[in-house]
């Protein structure tokens, strides 16, 4: 006696739904309403709080989107859309450093595990000799903080004390190409230097050999970066102290090289203020109490001046950082609702290009200098400039082919681009010094080459001037549009949208809605393409469901109905789009962050795909609020925008990419 399979029943289970295809389209209605899925119940409010993200090319206001206590998105802040708006990629994925496993839980000595009460001491020595005039020198990151700076102005009263700062993004950047050099300065801000004071990273190289004590905060990797810093580093017979950022401490060449190292706070776990690019002062305060037993810059230089122990395992109720932060920005408490204090900081200086090498380095849009490495969320961003996904990019001449590039001893996907003239290298710890490349053929990660684009023609949107409900779409301007990649990062936060790993990515399996394809025009220019679900009209994937789980709102959505899916993938064959994924393995188990519970998370053996953010779409109807949706709300130049086609009709439409007789909501202009 045979026995039918699962996989047989769901062959003639598909079968039979391609012989009765006009039955089963139900285009503008519900068979049965959704059920068991968050996203279509009325979503409780998340809890948000204003802070911001020190960063050396201006500090980045934020909100802070709390749920149980716990951050789980981060999104502009809305009070400072004036002056700018949207959120960067890697700014957002900092998010998973909160989390992390390898984040680092102990302190070091000589790479060992140190113990509390020794380090307590060791710090108490430390402030002791400081005042009787050992020479000490700290290397603080680069930009402004009024904090940094009142802490400083008293340290200032040892004569011995010396103050430095470092980050190659406050460096002369070199002319590449125009299409990386935007993406760069768009995404990264530009190379500003503000008046601070301090000395350079080569001065204190100098100053080195004479120092008794050298203490370094800055998130940067002075010595995977400056083989000439590193090299008196390990020479040294000072005591040297890294305080390490959060993230993998085994990939800081400096905390290698470090007789000691502390763990650093996360920025979501501090008080403080930094000044922007635009002469504001940002607020940042902690969201959440420190993860991991850490410490904060400006706790440890309040130790140091009056001789505390450092707040590692043991905290006080209220960190002594929030009081410098009262003294420092006058009605600070009242600013912190905003997070923002207009015009209260000094004015940086835009430092110029510096001139092309014969081996370039540049700072990467996602991964920066090599300090971002590691970020899962940026691992699986498509980067549309070379179409690759996993890792910083080797960028060669144009012509060259795809390939691997080992610079030394580092494998690296190489691509060619037309406009550049040099080998460019990303500014990746211990690539700065090389000075031979090697090429090897297949590129072991994933590639997404340019498409060309045809000669495009103008079409006609749809329009429901007489619909009862609203009619959702999507405009995307691509004249507005330069693949930063914020969209594709605020579609993970707030999607659940897990990670799927090194293998299954360069299989192709990544589960990313959102991706940003690159085309090439007849006239030799670039477009950038944010690709995913068109919504369309008569969709094609409707009508081979064998299991109703992809349905068609009244408000004109293709939407998932999870619980019901049983993931026979005729949908995704069926999409002339690419735009639907299948969860191969339970990725959701391993979420890097706690999940939005304002939205499913999809196990093993279900499609997936962009529904508008449908969650911020019922919340705005409870709320009688206008919605955006993730993607809308993190692009850093407004090229995307959620509308109701009832009350607005775009002129100009793209439909090149149109399949026949689908009608997509997504609309591209140009």
């Amino acid at each position: 006696m045979s026995t039918l399979s699962r996989r047989d029943f769901l062959k003639g289970l598909g079968a039979l739904a391609l012989t009765a295809l006009p039955a089963c389209r139900r285009a503008q209605q519900y068979a049965i309403e959704p059920e068991g899925c968050p996203e279509w119940q009325l979503p409780g409010q998340a809890t948000c709080f204003a802070t911001a993200m020190p960063w050396p090319g201006g500090a980045l206001p934020m909100l802070a989107v709390c749920h149980k206590g716990l951050p789980t998105m981060l999104q502009p802040n809305p009070h400072y859309e004036h002056i700018h708006r949207g959120l960067p990629a890697f700014a957002q994925a900092t998010l998973t450093d909160l989390y992390s496993p390898g984040r680092p839980a102990t302190a070091t000595f000589n790479g060992k595990p140190y113990p509390e009460r020794a380090l307590q001491g060791a710090w108490r020595a430390w402030s002791t000799a400081l005042r009787e005039g050992r020479r000490t020198a700290f290397l603080f990151p680069a930009g402004y903080s009024p904090v940094r700076a009142a802490q400083v102005a008293e340290l200032r009263q040892y004569p011995t004390a010396s103050f430095y700062e470092y980050d190659p993004l406050t460096e002369p950047r070199s002319t590449t190409c125009p299409e990386l050099d935007s993406l760069v300065d768009s995404t990264l801000g530009p190379a500003l230097r503000y008046p601070t004071g301090y000395g350079t990273l080569s001065e204190l190289t100098a100053a080195l050999p004479q120092l008794d004590l050298l203490i370094i905060f800055t998130p940067a990797d002075p010595a995977g970066l400056n083989p000439v810093f590193a090299a008196a580093l390990q020479s040294t017979a000072a005591e040297t102290v890294r305080f390490v950022p959060p993230g993998p401490a085994s990939l800081d060449i400096t905390a290698q090289l470090c007789r000691y190292t502390i763990p650093l706070t996360h920025f979501l776990e501090e008080w403080g203020a930094d000044a922007d690019a635009h002469g504001n002062l940002c607020l940042r305060q902690p969201v959440t109490h420190p993860l991991r037993p850490a410490v904060a810059e400006s706790e440890a230089l309040h130790s140091l001046l009056h001789r505390e122990p450092l707040p590692l395992s043991e905290r006080p109720a209220i960190s002594p950082a929030r009081e410098w932060l009262l003294r420092a920005v006058p009605q600070a408490e009242q600013l912190l609702r905003r997070g923002i204090a207009e015009q209260a900081a000094p004015a940086p200086q835009q430092l110029p290009r510096a001139e092309v090498h014969p081996l370039c380095h540049y700072l990467h849009p996602y991964f920066i200098d090599g300090r971002y490495a590691h970020n899962p969320w940026l691992q699986e961003c498509w980067f549309p400039l070379t179409g690759t996904a996993g890792a910083a990019e080797v960028l060669l001449p144009g012509g060259t082919a795809p390939c691997t590039a080992v610079v030394n001893g580092h494998k690296l996907p190489a691509c060619g681009q037309q406009q550049l003239q040099v080998t460019c290298l990303p500014l990746c710890p211990q690539t700065i010094g090389a000075t031979k490349l090697s090429t090897t053929p297949n590129s072991p990660l994933p590639h997404r080459p340019a498409q060309s684009l045809p000669l495009h023609r103008t079409g006609t949107p749809p329009q429901h001037p007489t619909a009862t409900t609203p009619q959702w779409a999507l405009l995307i301007d691509l004249n507005r549009c330069n693949g930063c990649g914020a969209c594709t990062l605020a579609c993970r936060a707030e999607n659940n949208i897990p990670t799927v790993g090194t293998a299954d990515l360069a299989n192709h399996r990544d589960l990313q809605w959102l991706r940003i394809d690159r085309y090439t025009t007849p006239q030799h220019s670039t477009l950038y393409l944010p690709t995913a679900c068109r919504q369309c009209e008569q969709a094609p994937c409707e009508a081979v469901c064998p299991v109703h789980a992809t349905v068609h709102t009244d408000e004109g959505l293709n939407a998932m109905v999870y619980p019901r899916c049983w993931g026979t993938r005729y949908c995704a064959a069926a999409c002339p789009y690419d735009a639907r994924h299948f969860n191969f393995r339970s990725y959701s188990d391993h979420a890097a962050t706690p999940p939005n519970p304002q939205v499913s998370q999809r196990p093993r053996g279900v499609m997936e795909k962009c529904t508008y953010c449908i969650q911020r779409l019922n919340a705005a109807r409870s709320s009688g609020t206008t919605p955006q949706t993730a993607c809308q709300q993190a692009c850093p130049h407004g090229a995307i925008q959620l509308v109701d086609l009832r009350t607005h009709a775009p002129a100009t439409v793209i439909t090149t990419f149109d399949a026949p007789n689908t009608t997509p909501r997504t609309l591209y202009l140009l």
